[in-house]
């Protein structure tokens, strides 16, 4: 039985489906199979059982994983310790797409110069944090709801920020011709159109009519646009077609100017966060949240 080996059924553990292990292991299903049957063989104990086209871990299995998690921890521990930077470190990050475009510049200045390959994986919350707690993701940035969705006992976060949603739109945009200084009442602003994103750009998940926010059940906009790529939405405010609700760290350029309600004083905010685990966590990683805690 060898260390890759172990990968193999770790990941295995966490997929469930030999189909969907192959693929991101880039095996075979059948050279899949014949790995699992081969360290079931070696420890004369069946670890899962199966479930029609899917496989569950058993009690064996369970307590198998938790030895096996532990061995490629320690294993990839002992590597970082002595390699130190001679070896170049593979770290794989996730989170939701406009978390990470505002986050990721500040962690790589922090991260070991020509000794670093960093795969970035653009996913929504809910799927980052199962990818972060399988193992396949050293770091999740995430917002604090998601860590209030799961259980974090085996996790640690680092706050990396704040943001307050704004209202936005393209200096060239009507609006500003009636109310140049871009101050107006709630009811003038509910006459324009807004472009929303279907579901959360953090979660994807639908959290109201716009869902980016916005108290649509109480105040309810003329939404004339609807994307879920952001890279989209901000283009539309952009080109002066709508206004749009966004965090207020994309307002980076003078392609977009705020809008203040002098009677509305609602204000939207989340808070995101650096999120690992800590038991797997190997030299570098150490390193880096320290690193990250002195900044905060």
């Amino acid at each position: 039985m060898h260390l890759e080996d172990l990968r193999k059924v770790i990941h295995l553990a966490h997929s469930q489906n030999i189909q969907t292990s192959a693929h991101d292991l880039n095996l075979t299903p059948g050279a899949l199979s014949k790995t699992l049957k081969k360290v079931e063989q070696a420890l004369n104990t069946e670890l899962f059982d199966r479930v029609g086209r899917n496989i569950q871990l058993n009690s064996q299995g369970k307590k198998f994983i938790q030895y096996a998690a532990k061995l490629v921890h320690e294993y990839e521990q002992m590597c970082s310790e002595f390699t130190g930077n001679q070896v170049k470190q593979v770290v794989n990050i996730t989170g939701p797409s406009v978390l990470l475009n505002h986050c990721l510049n500040p962690l790589i200045k922090l991260l070991p110069e020509n000794s670093t390959e960093l795969n970035i994986d653009a996913r929504f919350e809910g799927q980052a944090m199962k990818r972060l707690i399988a193992g396949h993701a050293h770091l999740a940035i995430v917002t604090k709801e998601a860590l209030a969705d799961i259980d974090t006992t085996d996790l640690h976060s680092v706050l990396l920020g704040t943001t307050s949603f704004k209202l936005v739109a393209a200096p060239g945009h009507q609006l500003f011709s009636h109310y140049p200084t871009g101050k107006m009442t709630l009811k003038q602003l509910l006459a324009y159109a807004f472009v929303c994103p279907s579901s959360s750009p953090f979660c994807g998940i639908v959290r109201g009519i716009g869902s980016d926010g916005w108290p649509d059940q109480q105040f309810p906009r003329n939404i004339a646009f609807r994307t879920d790529d952001f890279s989209s939405l901000l283009s539309i405010v952009s080109q002066g077609q709508a206004i749009a609700y966004v965090p207020d760290f994309v307002i980076t350029s003078t392609a977009l100017k705020t809008i203040e309600l002098v009677d509305f004083k609602y204000h939207y905010q989340e808070a995101y966060s650096l999120v690992y685990k800590p038991a797997m966590a190997d030299g570098w990683l150490k390193k880096l949240v320290t690193k990250v805690k002195n900044q905060a």
